[in-house]
C-alpha cells in the first residue's frame, strides 16, 4: 500500500443544480441525483483510479448507506478498514447558486476515528505515507503516531471554523509535512483574509502547504517561496470533493516522482475532470485519461 488514508467517510447523495431550494411543502423537479463516496473516500477512490494502491480507514457502519459504501469502495479497488457496527455518515449536498449546501447525519465522533486510525497504522507498517483528516482532536495522536514511525503525513480538513481556529489545529500541522487547504479554510486558521498573507503564515506551522483558489488556481508554498500555478477555468456542475480529489492528483504526481508544479498540473486536471459531474469520487479520472491529456509529463513507462 503506498498511501492510508484516515478520516471520516461519508455515503454522498447529491444533487444535481436547481435555482432555488424549495419552500416548506414545495417539491421541485431535478434532472439528477446521484450517490456516491463522500469525505475521504473521495480521495481513496480518485488515487486508485489514478494507479496509487490506497487503503481507507474510517468508521462505516452496517446499515444501508454502509452496504452502499462498502459496495462501492470494493468496485474501485479501495480496501476498507473500520467496517462495523453503528450508523454510517450520511450527506445531503444541494447544490444551488453556485455554491453548496449541506446536510448531514452520523459525523464519526473522535474516539473511533482514534481507534480506526491507530488500528490502520499497527496493521500497515509498510505504508509510508499517511493521508490524515485534521478536523478534530483524534488527528494530534494519529499524526504523532505515524511521524514517530518515520511517515510522510499529509493533512486535509473540512470548513469548520472552531476547530481551524483551535490550538489543536496547530498542533496538527506541527506534526504535518503537508497541509492543503481552500482558501477559506487557510483564513481561519491564520487570521488572515489574503490567500497569500495565509500561506505565508501556515508556512510557519507547516515545511509545506497548497492553497487552493477554485477557478484561480492554486498557491504553492515551502522552503523555496511562494509561487501561484493558474488553472483553465471549467464550468462546474458539482464541486463535491473537487479539492479531495485535486488532493490525490497531486499526491499521485508525487508518488510518480513528478516535481511541484507537474504533480500540480495533475491535481488540478483531476478537480477538473470532478466538477464535470455529480461526486468527486463518481467523475475523478482514470490513469488512461490523466496520461493521453497530459502526455508532455513525465510519466514513468508502464511495468517500472
Amino acid at each position: 500500500m503506498q498511501v492510508l488514508l484516515i478520516g471520516p467517510a461519508f455515503l454522498d447523495v447529491i444533487a444535481a443544480p436547481v435555482s432555488r431550494l424549495p419552500q416548506p411543502g414545495e417539491e421541485l423537479p431535478l434532472s439528477e441525483i446521484a450517490l456516491a463516496p463522500g469525505g475521504f473516500a473521495i480521495a481513496a477512490v480518485a488515487l486508485r483510479r489514478l494507479g496509487i494502491t490506497a487503503g481507507l480507514a474510517a468508521p462505516i457502519g452496517d446499515d444501508g448507506p454502509g452496504k452502499y459504501l462498502r459496495l462501492a469502495l470494493s468496485m474501485e479497488g479501495v480496501p476498507l478498514e473500520g467496517a462495523g457496527a453503528g450508523r454510517t455518515p450520511t450527506t445531503i449536498a444541494l447544490n444551488t447558486g453556485g455554491d453548496r449546501a449541506f446536510l448531514t447525519a452520523g459525523f464519526p465522533q473522535d474516539p473511533a476515528l482514534r481507534e480506526v486510525g491507530l488500528a490502520a497504522l499497527r496493521r500497515h507498517p509498510e505504508c509510508r505515507m499517511v493521508h490524515l483528516s485534521c478536523r478534530g482532536p483524534f488527528a494530534e495522536d494519529v499524526a504523532r503516531a505515524a511521524k514517530a514511525e518515520g511517515r510522510y503525513v499529509s493533512v486535509d480538513c473540512g470548513t469548520d471554523p472552531p476547530w481551524l481556529r483551535s490550538e489543536g489545529m496547530r498542533r496538527v500541522l506541527q506534526l504535518a509535512d503537508l497541509y492543503l487547504p481552500n482558501a477559506r479554510e487557510a483564513a481561519y486558521v491564520t487570521g488572515e483574509e489574503d490567500p497569500r498573507s495565509a500561506l505565508g503564515a501556515l508556512l510557519g506551522l507547516v515545511p509545506q502547504a497548497i492553497v487552493k483558489l477554485g477557478a484561480q488556481g492554486v498557491l504553492l508554498g515551502n522552503t523555496h517561496g511562494i509561487s501561484h500555478h493558474p488553472t483553465t477555468p471549467r464550468e462546474a456542475l458539482d464541486a463535491t470533493g473537487a479539492g479531495d480529489v485535486f488532493d490525490a492528483g497531486y499526491i499521485a504526481g508525487g508518488l510518480n516522482g513528478f516535481d511541484d508544479a507537474a504533480a500540480i498540473r495533475l491535481g488540478q486536471y483531476a478537480a477538473g475532470c470532478a466538477i464535470a459531474g455529480l461526486g468527486g469520487a463518481s467523475t475523478a479520472p482514470y490513469l488512461a485519461q490523466a496520461r493521453s491529456a497530459l502526455g508532455d509529463l513525465p510519466w514513468p513507462r508502464a511495468g517500472s
